[in-house]
């Protein structure tokens, strides 16, 4: 099939509004089922629950027994909240993009994309493809923070830890949403540029070098530089909301019309960063070998 040929088949046969909504669905339902079908998932999940209930139980078991009585703790509980709830959505977040783009190039390298986009379309099947993995890791997440938080109620570690727990889970979730969303689109439009699993690695490695500086300005530089305007204004730019406000969130220096200024901008660029996605996706589509760059990305495959 050449690429022009390609391209009108799609046009032509392109969903409407409605069965988009039907194909998103079922691209949705596959990709779910795929995973819960894996017992590999399901057990390493299952797995990483029971640790983390154990590890968040004698954890919090420890701090009750050695300040419980006391009060005088050496460093900050809030921070500590913090850290957990940053090294989560970190190890979610490279979870779900791991799936999310080793799926884009295998389709990719199978051809059955070709497939996939004349029959579906690029919207219903990158949008199925993003919500249907993000609601697994969503799953995923909620399973073992769940048990961690059992764990750390049942030995009362909640008693040393000034944090509105409820609001902070919320805000969490959220932030957890919006950076999912935003970091699938980015990791799927650069995993387009490859064919092969091989090149995969290296493709997306800007953004894994981008999520490990998040994480250390989140974790060491941010706790130690509370009232920086410069760590201020990162805080509400779309890549990096949703690491720093968390923790300005934990450490109480964070209003709450900042902290929905800044999901707001974050829900603002999705569409824009989406429709990159899938522009990019459609143009390299029927490209295979070597990796494209994104200035090729942006121009069709027949122009190419």
């Amino acid at each position: 099939m050449s690429a022009t040929t390609f391209d009108r088949t799609n046009r032509s046969t392109a969903p409407s509004s409605g069965s988009g909504l039907r194909e998103t669905r079922l691209i949705i339902r596959r990709e779910i089922l795929t995973r819960l079908g894996n017992r590999t998932i399901l057990t390493a999940t299952g797995l990483l629950a029971l640790f983390a209930g154990a590890v968040a139980g004698i954890g919090g078991w420890f701090l009750v027994d050695s300040f419980g009585g006391t009060g005088a703790m050496s460093f900050d509980p809030r921070a500590i909240f913090a850290t957990a709830m940053i090294s989560a959505l970190l190890a979610s977040l490279v979870y779900s993009a791991s799936s999310l783009t080793s799926g884009v190039v295998e389709e990719k390298s199978s051809r059955i994309v070709e497939i996939l986009l004349t029959k579906i379309g690029i919207v219903p099947l990158l949008a199925g493809k993003m919500i249907g993995i993000g609601l697994v890791t969503l799953v995923q997440l909620l399973a073992i923070g769940g048990t961690a938080v059992v764990g750390f109620s049942v030995v009362g570690g909640w008693s040393l830890i000034n944090v509105a727990v409820g609001p902070s889970l919320l805000w969490f979730l959220l932030w957890f949403l919006l950076g999912y969303v935003i970091f699938a689109a980015l990791n799927t439009t650069l995993a387009s540029t490859v064919s092969r699993q091989e090149d995969l690695g290296t493709a997306v490695m800007p953004l894994s070098v981008l999520q490990m500086v998040l994480l250390v300005v989140s974790l060491y530089v941010l706790p130690m530089n509370m009232g920086n305007p410069w760590l201020e204004g990162l805080s509400f730019v779309p890549l990096f909301s949703s690491y720093l406000m968390p923790m300005r969130f934990a450490l109480e220096d964070v209003s709450t019309w900042e902290m929905v200024l800044a999901a707001g901008i974050s829900v603002a660029a999705i569409p824009a960063l989406f429709w990159l996605a899938t522009v990019i996706y459609r143009n390299n589509a029927l490209r295979t070998g070597s990796r494209v760059s994104l200035q090729q990305s942006l121009t069709s495959d027949e122009m190419a």
